[in-house]
């Protein structure tokens, strides 16, 4: 997301807001030991619990704004994943998982699907449709039929 669309939504939220968001982006990257509670969330942005859930389930600026953030900090981390990928692909047992994923990062692998259709009715014409459609209403007219029951 673009620096001016950070901006914009930041500009659409009161300090406080801005406060929660920072700090709900934290709770949910944090060992869940060393977690706040969204009560103690409330309480730093000096508002009640109840308006962080609102603002957390129904304020889309507010919603937005903390998938950015959280945008960021993974962004922040995208060399660490670099590392452990390339560890996958160099190790003693080469991830074959790991060397797919790098290939299609890279472009050099795409996925490519192939659709064949038949043309299974090319030989009929209106009279062999019209026949079909009569035997047809003949095996549901039938008392007999097994399929019909009554």
């Amino acid at each position: 997301m673009s620096a001016q669309k950070r901006k914009q939504l930041e500009s659409r939220l009161d300090g406080r807001q801005r406060i929660a968001a920072l700090a709900c982006v934290e709770r949910e990257f944090a060992p869940e030991t060393e977690r706040k509670s969204f009560e103690v969330i409330a309480q730093e942005a000096g508002v009640t619990r109840n308006t962080l859930y609102e603002w957390r389930t129904q304020n889309k600026a507010f919603i937005e704004f903390v998938n950015v953030i959280a945008d960021d900090f993974l962004a922040s981390k995208r060399p660490i994943v670099y590392k452990r990928l390339l560890q996958l692909i160099d190790g003693s047992q080469p991830s074959v998982k790991a060397i797919d994923l790098f290939m299609r990062r890279e472009g050099l692998i795409t996925a490519h699907a192939v659709i064949e259709t038949k043309d299974v009715g090319g030989g009929r014409d209106n009279e062999d449709i019209a026949k079909e459609l009569a035997e047809l209403d003949e095996l549901l007219t039938e008392k007999e039929n097994p399929f019909i029951r009554g």
